[in-house]
């Protein structure tokens, strides 16, 4: 079973300069490159003026889901679970809570002005998106093996439950 993972969060403007970008995974400069360009490819071929409209784009095995917002356009890329529909609730809860936190929607002025901040929400968003993914499955595979937490993992190896 693969559950795979939120491999980038990309903010940039709508004219194509990136604003914020954060990188889960351990990509060369040249596949970051990579990253972008279809993003920006993606990004010129559709009308930006359809303001929290989800787009969908394919990048090797996973795929990225953009949004663009006022003056700027998300992007996620992911594997695994984090298809289309994951991805947009990341990006759409990303969204939220940095109007929540910086008490207004985000735009281009509000990410230099409160960058740190937003920086934190954005990694808060996604660690705890992907605690839930892996602590899911692990509770099910437990709870079959009569494990009632995670501290309880060892016992059920122990106990020939994998």
């Amino acid at each position: 079973m693969e559950f795979g993972r939120i491999h980038c969060v990309v903010v940039a403007t709508k004219a194509g300069e990136v604003v914020y970008e954060r990188y889960y995974d351990r990509y060369t400069e040249l596949d970051k490159a990579e990253v972008r360009a279809a993003f920006q490819q993606a990004t010129d071929s559709i009308n930006l003026a359809n303001d929290n409209q989800d787009f969908v784009g394919a990048f090797r095995e996973g795929c990225f889901v953009f949004i663009p917002t006022m003056d700027l356009v998300f992007y996620a890329l992911g594997s695994g679970e984090y298809d289309e529909m994951a991805l947009s609730g990341v990006l759409r809860v990303i969204m939220i809570s940095i109007a929540d936190v910086v008490g207004k929607p985000p735009t281009e002025s509000v990410f230099f002005e409160k960058y740190a901040r937003i920086a934190s929400v954005i990694d808060e968003v996604v660690n705890e998106v992907g605690t839930e993914a892996i602590t899911a499955p692990l509770h099910r595979t437990l709870s079959m093996c009569g494990a009632t937490s995670v501290v309880d993992r060892n016992f059920s190896s122990a106990a020939g439950c994998s």
